[in-house]
């Protein structure tokens, strides 16, 4: 019985160490600083299932700014990968694009690639029309709200916020047929690193429908390094039941 329950807490402790390393803020800016500066430029993380499970990996390329019939854009990219070690079991993966009007910050194209196991249809093209309040997939319109973003767009623009001076966010986010608002409130953190002091922003926000269907809801945590361009460090998303997990790791 004594063996029994010696083996358990060592599991529990064996799960709360891996919980602090991939959740933890402080731990996860220490190992970067450990690397150099950080700064911007392309963004990798560790994805993992509940916390705990290493799941995959996920890159955010640094904007790249091109012509987009005929305005200047912000070109967004980010993809998530599976571990090798699962690449036996599940082959898949996620690539998004989004391109995004460099004056106004409002998406104007999102493009999505998905391969994954029961999927009919992997590539979806979304057109907005911001100033007529309607975006356009597959040829059918769809009436969307003032300022509606895309998730790539949506993360973007929380980059570049002074959330020093924000106590509160909300956004419209729309990819599909209905109406999303992201709303979170935002709390500041000062914490100690090498004796140098680094401020963080953690939003904690919930993304629903409009229509407060229940069924349609995620919670999602972003904790970002403030900066002159804010730094996602660990991002956490409830949904279904799950949750997934992405810490900055280069």
């Amino acid at each position: 019985m004594k063996k029994t329950l010696l083996i358990f807490l060592v599991i529990i402790l064996f799960l709360v160490f891996i919980w602090q390393n991939n959740n933890n803020p402080k731990i996860i800016i220490s190992r970067l600083v450990k690397k150099g500066a950080i700064g911007s430029g392309d963004l990798k993380y560790k994805v993992n299932l509940f916390g705990i499970i290493p799941a995959g990996e996920a890159v955010f390329t640094a904007e790249k700014t091109e012509d987009y019939n005929g305005a200047k854009v912000y070109h967004l990219n980010a993809s998530v990968r599976p571990l090798k070690l699962y690449s036996g079991v599940f082959d898949g993966y996620a690539i998004v694009d989004s391109y995004v009007d460099v004056r106004s910050l409002n998406p104007l194209l999102f493009k999505q690639n998905v391969k994954s196991p029961g999927k009919e249809k992997p590539e979806k093209e979304i057109f907005y029309d911001q100033v007529k309040g309607v975006m356009t997939l597959d040829g059918v319109q769809r009436q969307i709200l003032p300022n509606t973003q895309d998730p790539l767009s949506a993360v973007f623009n929380l980059r570049h916020m002074d959330l020093s001076k924000i106590k509160e966010i909300e956004m419209n986010i729309n990819t599909n047929q209905k109406n999303y608002i992201l709303s979170g409130k935002i709390k500041e953190r000062t914490i100690t690193v090498k004796k140098q002091l680094y401020k963080i922003a953690v939003i904690e926000a919930v993304i629903r429908r409009r229509d407060k269907d229940p069924y349609h809801k995620s919670n999602v945590t972003f904790v970002f390094l403030e900066g002159k361009e804010n730094i996602p460090v660990l991002i956490r998303v409830f949904a279904s039941g799950a949750l997934v997990t992405a810490k900055l790791i280069d």
